[in-house]
């Protein structure tokens, strides 16, 4: 009989092989190419909420403003920086300001918006540089020489690379807004029918 030679204990792997390594970093960079155009086009979607969102959040502020102050209020479009209530209007403004007019015939500031933050591809084309409203939240004649609308106002919202979905902005006489999507088809749940 032999004598027992002792039992081998095999130690786990404690790293990986430049082969395994080199199979995941394929495989990954495979799933990031194929994602890449899908993650760029979401990436602008997320922007395009965001300016229609902040369009909608100081449209409501002006209409507020508007009634608490029992005076005509306008949020005005400019491509200036939104420093003063005199700002030069542009319905294309990537800035805006929400001024009341004062009884010397200037304007008061009571809130400004810097689209800074926006990346540069966010483009603004809108009907009216200014949207005034009246002490009972509606749509006003603006300080600019426009009349009170009887229909309804749109800032259009798309991206320079149409890699995202446009969205439509629009502003009732009544003075409420809702965000749209211009190309759904009518009847489905966003569309601007």
């Amino acid at each position: 009989m032999r004598p027992e030679s002792p039992k081998r204990v095999r130690r786990p792997q404690m790293g990986v092989t430049a082969a395994e390594l080199a199979i995941v970093t394929t495989i990954v960079a495979t799933l990031a190419a194929a994602a890449a155009p899908e993650f760029s086009g979401f990436l602008v979607n997320a922007e395009l909420r965001s300016v229609s969102e902040d369009l909608r959040s100081g449209l409501r502020l002006a209409q507020i403003e508007a009634i608490k102050r029992q005076g005509v209020v306008e949020l005005v479009l400019t491509g200036e920086a939104p420093e003063r209530a005199d700002v030069h209007p542009a319905s294309d403004g990537r800035n805006w300001v929400i001024r009341a007019a004062r009884r010397d015939g200037g304007f008061a500031l009571l809130r400004s918006s810097s689209g800074a933050t926006w990346t540069p591809r966010v483009r603004i084309e809108s009907d009216r540089e200014a949207f005034a409203f009246d002490k009972f939240g509606r749509l006003h004649a603006d300080s600019i020489g426009n009349a009170a609308p009887g229909a309804d106002l749109r800032i259009e919202l798309s991206d320079r690379d149409e890699r995202g979905r446009p969205l439509r902005v629009l502003v009732r006489p009544s003075g409420s807004s809702l965000t749209c999507d211009p190309g759904a088809q009518d009847g489905a749940a966003f569309a601007c029918g």
